[in-house]
């Protein structure tokens, strides 16, 4: 065999491949216009161009992303709107909570003024402590003793 053998060889096997293609290609055709010409005329969108296609294809993208825009511009409102109220409910929250304390720390204080009061009208109530009375010779022995007559008192 020469080269120019398998060269016809070669050229022969792709003939079958085109062939198979083509045959291939006309089927899809035949079936496509089949499924169309089973569809009733009125029923059938009408042919366009690819221009055509293309420009609808871009409109329909421009309307898809604006839309998407106001989807998105929507949702951060909303975020917005409520991350407003959040902070709104935390400040009234912390108000309240302000005020929750004072009243607190006024009943407090007025608890601690009554107590103190109480205190003072019970203190006041109490008998006065005599004064401890000093251990004293009696009036008649404040002069100077002995020592001997001290022990002798202590004794009798």
């Amino acid at each position: 065999m020469s080269g120019s053998d398998v060269l016809q060889e070669s050229d022969g096997v792709s003939d079958l491949k085109r062939g198979a293609r083509r045959t291939l290609g006309t089927e899809k055709v035949s079936i496509s216009r089949a499924l169309r010409q089973s569809v009733a005329a009125e029923a059938r969108p009408a042919p366009i161009n690819r221009k055509d296609w293309l420009r609808q294809r871009k409109e329909q993208l421009r309307a898809a992303r604006a839309a998407a825009k106001q989807r998105r511009d929507q949702l951060r409102a909303e975020i917005l709107s409520a991350a407003r109220d959040i902070a709104r409910e935390e400040r009234s929250a912390a108000r309240l909570e302000t005020e929750r304390q004072k009243a607190e720390a006024r009943t407090a204080s007025t608890y601690a003024r009554e107590d103190a009061r109480a205190a003072a009208k019970f203190e006041r109530g109490q008998p006065t402590r005599a004064a401890p009375e000093r251990k004293t010779l009696t009036q008649e022995k404040r002069k100077l003793v002995s020592y001997t007559d001290l022990l002798r008192m202590r004794k009798g």
